[in-house]
C-alpha cells in the first residue's frame, strides 16, 4: 500500500505520569511543545494513536517516568514523496 510522506511541524501537549503506591497520578498541568518530523498522516487523531511516533516523542523528552502525549495539530506540512513500505 502506497503512502504519502510529509515533512511537518507537529504541535503536541504532554505531562508526566507518576505512580504512588500503585496509583496513577498524572501531573495537573499540560506542557506544550512542537517538533519537525516526517509523518505519514496529517490528522492529529491518527498521529495520537501511532505508537512509533509517540514513542519517538517520549525518547526526545528523556524522562525516566511515563509520559502522556496528545497531538494537537499539524502545521507547515510539505509533501516529500510516496513510498511502498512505511510503518
Amino acid at each position: 500500500m502506497k503512502k504519502k510522506i510529509y515533512h511537518a511541524k507537529v504541535n503536541y501537549k504532554w505531562r508526566v505520569v507518576r505512580y504512588v503506591k500503585g496509583v496513577r497520578k498524572p501531573a495537573k498541568t499540560w506542557k506544550t511543545s512542537s517538533v519537525k518530523s516526517c509523518i505519514t498522516d496529517l490528522e492529529p487523531e491518527v498521529l495520537s494513536n501511532n505508537k512509533m511516533f509517540i514513542k519517538g516523542l517520549e525518547i526526545k523528552h528523556k524522562s525516566t517516568q511515563e509520559l502522556e502525549i496528545k497531538v494537537l495539530s499539524v502545521v507547515d506540512y510539505e509533501y516529500l514523496c510516496m513510498s511502498n513500505n512505511v510503518y
